[in-house]
């Protein structure tokens, strides 16, 4: 497991649970990530095609736009179609990462997430494995 300390990446986490999101939020920011959050799928959506993160961390299962939906939206954009995005659910089904990485996510992991496990992920989005 690799985790070193960024260059500011910029990180967009997607999670309408606040408790959670804050809990990544945190964790994040203090390995040197320049994060920003979205509760909603829309709020994701405006975010990344304003902000330009270079990694998105979606959860699958958000209130108004579903995070599949977010991510068929987001490989369809040209501004956003080359930023990975890690699917953070609580579903690891085999279905589940299938149709994640069908509409576009290019990593899936499972709810409850070890907070290094998903700074692993974002760092092997940064470096293109």
């Amino acid at each position: 497991m690799v985790v070193k300390a960024p260059c500011s990446a910029r990180v967009l986490c997607v999670e309408d649970d606040s408790a959670t999101r804050a809990g990544y939020i945190a964790y994040l920011t203090g390995r040197g990530y320049d994060v920003r959050a979205a509760a909603t799928g829309e709020e994701a959506l405006a975010l990344a095609s304003a902000w330009a993160p270079q990694v998105i961390v979606l959860d699958l299962g958000l209130p108004d736009v579903d995070g599949w939906e977010v991510a068929r939206r987001l490989k369809a954009a040209a501004p956003t179609l080359t930023i990975p995005i890690i699917a953070l659910t609580g579903a690891d089904l085999p279905h589940e990462r299938v149709s994640a990485m069908r509409a576009g996510c290019d990593r899936h992991l499972t709810k409850p997430c070890a907070p290094a496990d998903l700074v692993d992920a974002i760092e092997r989005c940064l470096s293109g494995n």
